[in-house]
């Protein structure tokens, strides 16, 4: 029995022994064929775990002033993201991250969707530029949520706040709608120019994103770079704004509401452009509060509308300039033609009204004490279709060409315009109020800056823009920046002598007498536009302020050799005379007196040493 016992144990023992080397050599097989047969599917499976592509988005280009002031930078900043090959698809796990964010579970998955959908995409932004406390509540979510990453990524910083919001604009990230209109163009999460400078050079300003190839640990955290192709940055710009002469219309036009654009009139370039209110680009650049919509979007003051390109406004007496260019390229009138104002006439049965009793005037004296009889007069002489063939001429009728986005059209009426419009005929007495700058009269301030400049540089038609020239990656010498030629209008001589003669005493003994600066021969016009009708002066006077007329002043300096032409409308303000025309006056002051006190130099392709050096002073050693 004892040696039956034994024998069932030794076999037994046996066959565990054969079991167990069949189990060891499969083993050993299995194993072999992983890493002899699977070697480079395994490899590969491993290292597509542990090894990740990010993306390095560049940063846009600066954006300097004429003289070199930044006024446009970027810096970095931290935002939580999802990367495009860690987007989760567990509805739970992103309905809880919803929650943890704040956000809609139904967005959230919409947003992954589209990004999921999109080829090229970024990343899915969750939260940006996070500061300490919320790079804590992010390290706190990326522990629940290990698919988060945080990405340094540059961020716009705008250096002037409010002082040139409308010129610059802002920038945000892709629309979806516009992602389908541009596939080829942008990729989803890029961060792209929306309104103003940065909207309509949004293809030099962008640069080329890079990439890195990056280990990463369980948690997804980054410990070694494999590989980099580093960003391409935008390219750097220069803008013609004068970044002083800027900051001197904001302050003249104070509290005000209104606008005001100065033109350089060798080539157009904006030496500055306000309008008011104003905004700071810095606040888009986060998600708004309800509070911050209202008060951008929704706010009946219209913050958001560039008023130098987009706003319109009757032009009052300024427009009565191209009247009179009209009669007298029309032979309508002569210089010496004269006309009696006694303070008011009727016609075509109304009773039309004058500021003074002027008595008998010519165009000079008409138009430095801004008669309306006198204008009348030319309006009773002047078909409507002339008035805007003159219009057309000098380039009043078509958008300027500015290089920003969305230019309003100035509207100067004729026959055709009213029946298309407004389904009427035109009737003659309506040319009387347009002769004035009334009536359906609607200028832009940028328009009728250039037809001020199209007076002072006798006949020239200029593009205003706003790019200067382009920094080269590593250089101090930009690129200048060639605009479209100005256009010949063939204005006459002769013409523009007895206009400029008009304007000039404007300053010298007319309207803005008050307004001229000593040492500069400053020429232009006043002009005030009715907002509402009003019975009288004491019903004016009574009237609430959003009522109360417009003010303006168009002109350019200096007499001789003219420099720069402006335009300044304060809406709501009163008379242009003490209203529009001091603040003429400051930006001529600061321009030919306090900024340097010497002429205009020529635009040059060499940019101003950071730090220029100490130059010596007069009857002094060097130092």
């Amino acid at each position: 029995m004892e040696i039956l016992n034994r024998s069932l144990i030794h076999r037994r023992i046996a066959v565990m022994r054969t079991v167990s080397l069949c189990m060891i050599l499969g083993l050993v097989l299995a194993y072999g064929w992983v890493q002899l047969g699977l070697r480079s599917e395994m490899q590969h499976l491993a290292f597509s775990q542990a090894v990740k592509t990010r993306a390095t988005p560049a940063p846009r280009g600066i954006i300097f002033d004429r003289n070199g002031n930044k006024i446009v930078d970027n810096r970095r900043a931290l935002h939580l993201v999802i990367q495009n090959e860690d987007l989760p698809s567990d509805p739970a796990q992103i309905d809880a991250l919803a929650l943890s964010l704040q956000l809609e579970p139904d967005q959230l998955r919409r947003r992954i969707q589209a990004i999921r959908q999109a080829a090229g995409s970024r990343m899915l932004t969750l939260m940006d530029n996070l500061d300490d406390s919320a790079l804590a509540r992010a390290e706190v979510l990326r522990a629940r949520f290990p698919f988060l990453s945080i990405e340094v990524a540059p961020r716009r910083v705008y250096l002037g706040q409010d002082l040139a919001g409308h010129a610059l604009g802002y920038v945000g990230e892709v629309t979806p709608a516009e992602l389908e209109k541009n596939p080829d163009r942008y990729q989803l999460g890029e961060i792209i120019g929306r309104t103003g400078f940065e909207a309509s050079r949004n293809d030099r300003l962008r640069g080329v994103d890079g990439q890195r190839r990056i280990l990463v640990d369980y948690l997804g955290r980054e410990v070694a770079v494999f590989g980099l192709n580093e960003a391409k940055p935008g390219r750097s710009v220069y803008l013609t704004l004068d970044a002083g002469l800027q900051q001197t219309l904001k302050d003249a036009l104070g509290g005000e509401n209104g606008a005001g654009v100065v033109l350089d009139l060798r080539d157009g370039g904006i030496l500055a452009m306000y309008s008011s209110p104003s905004y700071d680009p810095n606040i888009f650049l986060n998600r708004l509060t309800q509070e911050q919509v209202d008060k951008y979007w929704n706010n009946p003051e219209r913050p958001m509308l560039d008023r130098v390109t987009q706003g319109r406004y009757a032009p009052g007496s300024t427009f009565k300039l191209l009247v009179a260019l009209c009669a007298l390229e029309k032979g309508i009138i002569t210089p010496e033609t004269v006309f009696h104002c006694g303070g008011h006439k009727v016609f075509y049965n109304r009773d039309f009204r004058c500021d003074a009793t002027h008595g008998s005037v010519n165009l000079v004296q008409a138009i430095a004490r801004s008669c309306d009889i006198y204008f009348y007069e030319l309006g009773m002489r002047l078909d409507i279709d002339d008035i805007y063939a003159t219009a057309a001429k000098y380039g009043l009728t078509v958008p300027t060409g500015v290089d920003l986005p969305h230019e309003a059209v100035s509207r100067v009426p004729s026959r055709e315009w009213k029946k298309r419009v407004k389904k009427e005929k035109w009737w003659p007495g309506e040319t009387v109020s347009v002769a004035i700058g009334q009536g359906a009269n609607s200028l832009t301030p940028i328009s009728l800056a250039r037809f001020y400049a199209m007076l002072a540089t006798k006949g020239k038609l200029l593009t205003p823009h706003l790019l200067y020239g382009i920094l080269p990656e590593g250089s101090r010498t930009m690129e200048a920046f060639q605009p479209p030629p100005p256009k010949d209008t063939g204005l006459d001589p002769k013409i523009q002598a007895v206009l400029e003669e008009g304007l000039y005493e404007v300053v010298r003994s007319g309207t803005a007498a008050a307004s001229a600066v000593p040492g500069v021969t400053m020429v232009g016009k006043t002009g005030t536009s009715q907002v509402t009708t009003f019975v009288d002066k004491s019903h004016y006077a009574k009237l609430a302020k959003k009522y109360k007329d417009n003010a303006l002043f168009a002109g350019y300096a200096p007499r001789e050799n003219p420099q720069i032409a402006f335009v300044v409308v304060a809406e709501n303000a009163g008379f242009g005379a003490s209203s529009a025309a001091p603040v003429a006056k400051k930006l001529v002051q600061y321009w030919f007196i306090d900024r340097l006190k010497k002429p205009l130099p020529p635009p040059s392709a060499k940019l101003p040493d950071e730090f220029a050096p100490p130059q010596p002073q007069e009857g002094g050693e060097e130092p």
